[in-house]
């Protein structure tokens, strides 16, 4: 009992911890987007990026959400898609197609900071966030919408809606109910994080996804740090290869290739419950994403082993003391 008392204790003061350190991303993310609509930019904002959007089959509109999501992270993204939800309805495609853009694309001065410190070009890495959300997005939405498909209306009844047009008082207390049942998503997101850590699922999903990233070309001195970053996060998996590859213990290409399907695909649990608790669905998000990061990778993985080791230093690698004859060679699919 006094077991079950310490851990419920220590989800708690985790939940905590974090919600507070959400809090200073989210409030100033939420008032500048208020202040943004009392002075009318939101329409000029999203002018800027109808195009992109509607390459997509978004709302202009949503492109405010998914740059601030970009500069940002996820919360800050979440945070701006508060303020323009309500007057600005999405179908659960559209949130689909807007969520798999947040996940690829979110937090881009941090980790691709990250990126660059493992040895990988920052800008090829982002170019390959940023096109990776791009094209799977548009591809998402035309499935979507061609087979007619999760077309009903965004419902997200656990989150308060109210007026863009609404004064500041009510806009406060909105907020505040809307920042108070963020605190429940977080709660429930560590203790299914606590649950399968403690029944092994996690471990199992290891142990399923590392054969996986052999056949994209990823080594297996790269294969266990590249999946920390699958499951928990790049910063987590990032890293740990960071360590390494200024250590000289990892190969190059190796290392590349991993950062590269960390880009596309990262913290798989956490990340993506959370979207999928804002309307989200799996089907995009979870199943679509994995599919499509380990398509791209099984066509990139070929081309970068290719690469003279000139070309390769030059342009996607200038990390690691490893050089690139020990890098793994290529395994044949049995």
């Amino acid at each position: 009992m006094q077991a079950v008392i310490q851990a419920v204790r220590g989800l708690l003061k985790d939940t905590l911890r974090l919600y507070w350190s959400l809090l200073k991303i989210m409030i100033p993310v939420m008032l500048a987007v208020k202040v943004a609509v009392e002075l009318g930019v939101i329409p000029w904002l999203g002018a800027i990026f109808a195009p992109v959007m509607m390459l997509v089959g978004l709302p202009p509109e949503m492109g405010v959400v998914w740059a601030t999501t970009c500069l940002v992270n996820l919360y800050g993204g979440a945070a701006a898609l508060l303020g323009v939800l309500p007057e600005t309805p999405l179908t659960v495609a559209q949130m689909t197609v807007l969520s798999v853009m947040m996940l690829a694309g979110h937090g881009l001065p941090l980790e691709q900071r990250i990126c660059q410190k493992a040895g990988a070009s920052l800008i090829v890495t982002a170019a390959l966030r940023l096109g990776f959300a791009l094209g799977y997005g548009a591809i998402l939405s035309a499935i979507y919408n061609g087979f007619n498909l999760l077309q009903q209306p965004l419902d997200i009844t656990f989150l308060p809606h109210h007026s863009r047009q609404e004064g500041w008082g009510d806009w406060l207390l909105g907020s505040a109910e809307s920042l108070l049942s963020m605190l429940g998503i977080l709660l429930v997101l560590l203790l299914v994080l606590r649950l399968m850590d403690a029944s092994g699922l996690t471990r199992l999903l290891t142990r399923l996804l590392s054969p996986v990233l052999r056949l994209m070309g990823i080594g297996p001195q790269t294969t266990p740090l590249t999946m920390i970053g699958v499951l928990l996060g790049l910063s987590y998996g990032g890293g740990l290869i960071i360590r390494d590859s200024q250590a000289g213990r990892l190969p190059p290409r190796d290392t590349f290739l991993a950062i590269a399907f960390l880009c596309l695909c990262h913290s798989l649990i956490e990340d993506t419950l959370f979207m999928m608790a804002l309307g989200g669905h799996w089907s995009g998000v979870l199943l679509g994403r994995g599919l499509a990061a380990i398509l791209l990778m099984a066509v990139l993985a070929p081309l970068v082993r290719a690469l003279p080791p000139e070309t390769f230093r030059r342009w996607l690698f200038s990390g690691g003391n490893a050089p690139l004859s020990a890098q793994t060679p290529p395994q044949p699919a049995s």
